[in-house]
């Protein structure tokens, strides 16, 4: 994916109307989502090489990639390949944890509960309510019924005291 930039992904126009660049946002989950096997995400600070660096990458991709221009490399097939420091890792690896037993003990895969890109979400922004949590990507009606309080039980048990 190509062109990651403020103006572009949101599109200017849709800026002035938060519906519009929610569905951007959805659009773009729709992308990332359906990757197989590789995904590529990419941005230019500048229009022409050696130019002034003064686009901003897109918002959407706060949290998803480094602030440090580096390549971003992420595996998209049967698992996501997460890397996250502090609180946010110890969080997601529990939440990993929990996953593990929810599902093994339901007899399903673990994806099936919440896959690993919706569990970083958490981590990420560690919801303190099932409605927060139900603006995350990948936490729809049901999943929010079946899990919304055990996420949030161990979202609140990482808080520091």
């Amino acid at each position: 994916m190509v062109g990651l930039v403020d103006g572009v992904l949101p599109i200017a126009q849709s800026l002035a109307r938060p519906d519009a660049v929610e569905e951007e946002r959805r659009l773009l989950y729709v992308a990332v989502t359906r990757a197989r096997e590789q995904l590529t995400l990419s941005w230019s600070l500048a229009r022409q090489p050696g130019g002034k660096r003064v686009r901003p990458r897109s918002r959407f991709l706060t949290g998803l990639a480094p602030d440090a221009p580096v390549p971003v490399r992420t595996r998209v097939a049967r698992r996501v390949e997460v890397v996250l420091e502090g609180p946010a890792g110890e969080l997601f690896e529990r939440l990993r944890a929990w996953r593990a037993a929810t599902a093994a003990q339901a007899s399903i895969p673990a994806y099936v509960v919440f896959n690993d890109a919706t569990l970083q979400a958490i981590a990420e922004t560690r919801p303190g309510s099932l409605t927060e949590l139900s603006a995350l990507p990948g936490i729809g009606a049901r999943k929010l019924e079946l899990y919304g309080v055990d996420v949030l039980a161990a979202v609140d048990a990482e808080l520091p005291d």
